[in-house]
């Protein structure tokens, strides 16, 4: 078995590839448009300040920093956008420390993507949870089962907010966008918005598809497990089975599809352990 409307600034985000700089050295601070060269990552997330997920809620808070081959994130896990409750679990405050790779390197095998905890982290600081609930709720796609908020995210258990899929709110500028970092995945490799150029000269941009095929309409009829409702047909959309592709530069990415893994199939590089 396998598996960002109010935003109060325009976003800009730098072209990143996680294996950027590797001349960099020392540790580099930054957040959004305050962040550091030398630490291209931290440029990639959002100065998260000036959103609130409403009055009852914590400010969030959110600061990367490159530390020798690392990349460190804190959150309180708040979002920057208004929270709708969706599910019977109330919002609550975090405090996140998580460390990726700086810079991620493909691993000899792929390794599965969790069936419920963070494989992800948005670039305003929410993690991201695979494609599924949880096997107590029958590992069923939550997407498709349309019991995500309109940003595409939902809190559990213990009031963690985090995405199932794209969270379009945050993202003002996507369209056609190349380059837009959405997330960075626990192996380092950066998540883009699903735009490539079909040419050197990017003449002209096209929108970027899932390999994964949905086996039954609607969805859940007979196969109620998300990944065992999906397969993945070599071919079939524009990624490969981590639902991600090399770029011309050599360098690696995933991408935020609309349909099945919506992020990640799995992992090229090796995940850290945030536990």
């Amino acid at each position: 078995m396998k598996r960002l409307v109010y935003l109060a600034f325009a976003l800009s985000l730098a072209t990143a590839c996680a294996a950027d700089d590797p001349a960099g050295s020392g540790p580099d601070a930054g957040s959004g448009a305050d962040a550091q060269p030398g630490c291209t990552q931290a440029a990639d997330f959002l100065d998260v300040s000036t959103g609130r997920a409403g009055d009852a809620y914590p400010a969030p808070s959110l600061s990367v920093e490159c530390s020798g081959d690392s990349v460190l994130v804190h959150s309180n896990g708040i979002p920057n956008f208004e929270f709708v409750q969706v599910t019977p679990n109330p919002l609550s405050d975090h405090d996140y420390n998580w460390s990726l790779p700086r810079y991620p390197a493909m691993a000899a095998q792929t390794t599965d993507v969790p069936l419920v905890d963070i494989a992800a982290i948005a670039v305003n600081g929410i993690p991201i949870f695979g494609p599924t609930e949880a096997p107590r709720d029958g590992s069923r796609d939550p997407y498709l089962d349309g019991i995500l908020d309109y940003c595409n995210g939902h809190t559990a258990p213990g009031g963690v907010y985090h995405f199932h899929a794209r969270p379009d709110c945050l993202l003002s500028d996507a369209t056609g966008n190349t380059h837009l970092v959405v997330a960075y995945a626990l192996d380092g490799y950066p998540i883009l918005a699903p735009y490539a150029c079909d040419d050197a000269d990017c003449t002209s941009v096209s929108k970027l598809r899932s390999s994964y095929r949905q086996l039954e309409e609607p969805y859940g009829t007979t196969i109620q497990n998300a990944w065992d409702a999906h397969e993945y047909v070599d071919g079939l959309g524009d990624l490969d089975q981590c639902n991600g592709k090399t770029l011309p530069d050599g360098s690696y990415a995933y991408y935020a599809t609309d349909t099945f893994p919506y992020f990640i199939g799995c992992y090229r590089g090796t995940p850290r352990s945030q536990r």
